[in-house]
């Protein structure tokens, strides 16, 4: 009687996990997830990806990789490498660089930077800005809570399209799916903004994006690939990388002008 009570109370345990998540496919998605910029001491973390801590275009991540990844490279000083991607990556987004996203790239100066006046990101520099986020649920839909700014975002699950005459904002209008394991978030409808961090040259209000956001283990972390499309600034798709760890002991801090370096 021990030996059949003992296997029913291990039973129960070994199913529920697998019903909460048959019942919750975000799941693996929820929680708070802190970038190399508040993580830097784990030792998961590279060379690549402190370059890259606030986004990076894939490319360039995977190209610094490789420079870093290669014997032959063991004696040459980090700088110069640092250097050979930059100059790496600004040959990329050149060459994908609409005319009007070049004017745009050429006439932005580092004092003009919104963050400089106590003004918020756009979306793509607040979708890979380097301060922790909270995913968590809000009904049947997903709600992001930044650190940077203290900004919310709704990211609706429901299969609903997006809204033809939604006013724009600075976030968009988000629509989610979990598709083989991935979190796809789909977003239009953004304000135009001049400068993101990967490419210098912002984007038009016709900036289409889409997040593909995946869950891997040890350790356990959170990787996103951004594919933006705006065919204002860009004449193809251009693939942003970011990753998180999860970090369930943070709290957000609350975030306000000012109380960051840069700003005031």
């Amino acid at each position: 009687m021990r030996t059949l009570s003992l296997a029913v109370l291990l039973a129960v345990p070994a199913a529920a996990p697998a019903q909460s998540e048959q019942a919750d496919p975000a799941a693996p998605f929820l929680g708070t997830w802190s970038g190399v910029f508040t993580t830097q001491d784990h030792e998961y973390w590279g060379v690549e990806d402190f370059v890259c801590f606030p986004g990076c275009a894939a490319a360039v991540h995977e190209y610094l990789k490789g420079l870093l990844d290669d014997p032959a490279n063991d004696e040459r000083p980090v700088g110069e490498l640092l250097g050979r991607a930059a100059a790496f990556g600004d040959e990329q987004i050149a060459s994908i660089l609409t005319p009007e996203g070049r004017r745009i790239q050429a006439e932005n100066a580092p004092e003009n930077d919104p963050k400089l006046h106590c003004q918020p990101y756009g979306f793509v520099r607040q979708v890979t800005n380097p301060l922790p986020m909270i995913v968590r649920r809000d009904g049947e839909h997903l709600l992001v809570q930044y650190e940077e700014w203290s900004l919310l975002r709704t990211i609706y699950m429901d299969g609903r399209p997006h809204p033809q005459y939604r006013t724009p904002s600075l976030l968009g209008h988000s629509v989610g799916r979990i598709e083989d394991g991935a979190l796809i978030v789909e977003t239009a409808r953004v304000t135009p903004d001049r400068i993101s961090d990967a490419t210098q040259a912002g984007y038009s209000g016709e900036l289409t994006a889409v997040e593909r956001y995946t869950v891997h283990d040890d350790p356990r972390r959170l990787e996103l690939e951004l594919t933006l499309h705006d065919p204002v600034t860009l004449t193809e798709p251009f693939v942003v990388t970011k990753t998180w760890l999860a970090t369930p002991d943070v709290e957000l801090v609350q975030d306000r002008c000012g109380d960051l370096p840069g700003k005031f």
